[in-house]
């Protein structure tokens, strides 16, 4: 009687030991990014040590675009990493200090930041180009993202960059 006790034992361990763990059963969903982690993604590989203007450019709905307030340039397409590429150009040390991020249920977020940096590089404008100044910058901007299914369908940047640095 013990024997079979035993082996009945055994054979329980032995189907528990074939189980998968209750963690392993089902597949893990991905989690879904909300639109402000999406727009911390896109400051992160915009910024002079984490450049990434493929990244950039991805995060962007096919007819989305990106639009300098302030200039009035407006890109779309793959021509959307051009000012991020061309900022960090000028400003290879650029650093946006995020201080406040504001979101909508209509899918917009609105970002109050600083852009920090050094003039180091020539910045190409719609008016000429604008020479290295040497000057550091610590300007105020407000950013305005609308996204539509996790992708940027506009990007309105609304700074006074140039205006800093030319004073």
């Amino acid at each position: 009687m013990t024997v079979v006790h035993r082996r009945s034992i055994l054979t329980g361990l032995a189907t528990i030991a074939a189980m998968p763990l209750a963690g392993q059963v089902h597949a893990q969903a991905p989690v879904p990014q909300t639109n402000e982690a999406i727009i911390r993604e896109l400051y992160r590989v915009a910024e002079g040590d984490s450049l990434n203007a493929d990244t950039f450019v991805s995060l962007f709905a096919d007819d989305g675009y990106f639009l300098d307030v302030s200039s009035g340039q407006k890109w779309t397409g793959q021509e959307i990493r051009e000012p991020v590429l061309g900022l960090i150009s000028a400003y290879p040390d650029m650093h946006r200090e995020l201080l406040k991020f504001y979101s909508t249920a209509d899918d917009v977020v609105v970002v109050e930041l600083k852009l920090q940096g050094t003039h180091q590089g020539d910045l190409p404008l719609p008016d000429g180009v604008l020479r290295a100044t040497g000057k550091t910058f610590d300007a105020p901007c407000c950013d305005v993202w609308q996204l539509t299914d996790g992708k940027v369908k506009s990007f309105h940047c609304y700074n006074n960059l140039v205006a800093t640095l030319r004073s």
